[in-house]
């Protein structure tokens, strides 16, 4: 089924102030030609705190991320997506829920990990990502080898990267990338039928395709 029908939904654009809290918007062209304009994407920045962040890499609706946030509201959670109705969802699901503790973020956050400092994010998580692999459709790549460092400088050693697709050559060809940096040690894979963690999981595993999961953690510095 193609994705972009899948991505045909209604949703309502939040109130200003419940956007102002929840939604923080970085232009891909500043990204690219002017990032020192832009403030950082801290923990501070995003949530007054410290503390590290956790990030879900492609967020759409939110369905995983809200579910997190609501079972662990002492750690803050950050949605990436490029999808403003998707976003729109993700925020007014927050809203109803209560929650605090989740921003979202409107970019491709392949640019915007330039604006996250090193070792501030606790866990990354990217499940059902598009399964691009084709040479001629890399600038649609949601895991090139830079988000690959980029993951590696700004989690912390021992810190998590979770990647959940439904698409075996995508999966063969990402482990593979990951691996070859020598910066991560995968600690767990599983393929299964798991009830759904997000709506495309949902989706797939209704269709009788098995999700591929893989649990890598940050190698320490020269480890």
């Amino acid at each position: 089924m193609p994705r972009l029908k899948v991505n045909r939904f209604r949703a309502r654009k939040p109130p200003a102030d419940v956007l102002a809290f929840y939604l923080r918007v970085y232009n891909t062209r500043d990204l690219y030609f002017d990032p020192e304009s832009l403030p950082p994407l801290s923990p501070q920045e995003l949530f007054g705190s410290a503390q590290p962040v956790v990030f879900d890499l492609g967020c759409g609706r939110g369905e995983f991320l809200i579910g997190q946030a609501a079972e662990h509201p002492d750690i803050n959670f950050v949605g990436f997506d490029l999808h403003w109705k998707s976003l729109w969802d993700a925020i007014n699901k927050s809203r109803r829920a209560g929650l605090q503790n989740v921003r979202f973020v409107r970019t491709d956050y392949r640019r915007a990990f330039a604006k996250v400092p090193d070792g501030s994010v606790q866990a990354a998580y990217l499940l059902f990502p598009p399964p691009i692999i084709e040479p001629n459709r890399q600038k649609e790549d949601p895991l090139p080898p830079e988000t690959v460092h980029d993951l590696a400088r700004t989690l912390p050693d021992g810190a998590p990267f979770h990647l959940v697709t439904d698409h075996p050559g995508f999966f063969a060809a990402k482990t593979a990338l990951i691996e070859e940096t020598g910066r991560f040690e995968r600690v767990h894979t599983s393929q299964a039928f798991e009830g759904g963690l997000t709506w495309y999981q949902q989706l797939w595993e209704s269709l009788d395709i098995q999700s591929l999961r893989v649990e890598y953690r940050r190698r320490p510095a020269g480890g």
